[in-house]
């Protein structure tokens, strides 16, 4: 299966920001993910990050994430290089 790079921000609510959301991104989906760029403060947290598996799994960790609370916005390219 082709493996894809995707980038997006997560955008956390307060009530999920101690909660281990990219780690559970790892055991669930598999999903190899880079760190792009973070801010965190006590009300919201926002991460940029760029997501590598297959396109399936992207897709299923997507569904998962907004499912939970979180707000998954997709990054145009070349936005963070």
């Amino acid at each position: 299966m082709e493996r894809v790079h995707e980038r997006y921000y997560l955008s956390y609510p307060r009530t999920l920001i101690k909660e281990p959301i990219l780690y559970h991104l790892v055991k669930k989906f598999d999903l190899v993910f880079n760190i792009r760029g973070a801010s965190v403060s006590e009300e919201m947290g926002l991460v940029a990050l760029e997501f590598e598996g297959t396109r399936d799994q992207i897709e299923r960790a997507i569904v998962w994430l907004r499912n939970s609370g979180v707000t998954v916005e997709t990054i145009e390219k070349n936005v963070i290089e």
